[in-house]
């Protein structure tokens, strides 16, 4: 680690102390109704103003499916220490994923699903940078730190999302979108079940282009520690009878 990087770690620690000293003193947690409820005035009319329509009553917000089968999707997130923030990206009504050996359409709200998954963009430089501090965090301790928390974040996201939405509306946007992130992948901790590679796969299936969509899907599992033969013979047997 560098000096500087040592030296910005340190303030950042420090930040951090002084708020758990603070939230010690002022701790009075927003359990699950009261953070409900404040969804329901804040967010979900918020979302709504920037095509996400529909919630499912918890922590999911949602577009409907437009004529190329693709849904935009924001979810809360909970976290561990008394916080959450959001993710947000597209559900397809095309691509299937697998639980237990079985394969899970994405077609109906009680299925959706965030399957191009994103970060909000301060928590992803977070990530990036090794940082301690999310400016995308949303304290629960209390009531205001909830409220003021949100409302920082949406104000300073909803913009971003709805730019993200408008560029991200039809397969070959997706398409585009996917190939420049496995170019350049985002930080992330440990692997991603939905890789880029997967979703590709499937919007190329989708497009009838299987040459594309079965080198994408050699490509998820080659990035896998086991290469799964009958789960990878599975996905391939998806692919050419869509």
């Amino acid at each position: 680690m560098s000096l500087l990087k040592k030296i910005i770690t340190y303030f950042e620690q420090q930040k951090i102390n002084r708020e758990i000293y603070d939230d010690i003193g002022n701790f009075n947690e927003v359990l699950l109704a009261k953070r409900l409820e404040i969804f329901e005035e804040k967010v979900t009319p918020k979302l709504a103003e920037i095509g996400l329509k529909n919630w499912n009553g918890k922590y999911t917000w949602f577009s409907d499916f437009n004529e190329q089968g693709i849904k935009h999707v924001v979810e809360y997130n909970l976290y561990k220490g008394f916080s959450g923030s959001f993710t947000y990206g597209n559900c397809f009504d095309f691509i299937s994923t697998i639980s237990n050996e079985k394969w899970i359409n994405h077609k109906t709200d009680k299925s959706t699903k965030i399957l191009f998954f994103n970060r909000l963009e301060g928590s992803q430089k977070t990530l990036d940078r090794g940082s301690l501090i999310d400016p995308d965090r949303i304290s629960t301790v209390n009531e205001e730190k909830f409220n003021s928390g949100l409302d920082k974040v949406l104000r300073t996201n909803l913009p971003k999302l709805k730019q993200w939405f408008s560029v991200n509306e039809t397969i070959e946007q997706n398409i585009q979108s996917l190939i420049s992130l496995t170019k350049n992948p985002p930080y992330e901790i440990g692997q991603r079940i939905i890789s880029f590679e997967y979703l590709l796969a499937f919007l190329y299936a989708h497009q009838n282009d299987l040459n594309e969509a079965e080198n994408w899907i050699h490509k998820h599992f080659e990035k896998k520690l086991n290469d799964a033969p009958e789960m990878k013979m599975m996905i391939l047997k998806r692919l050419r009878n869509m």
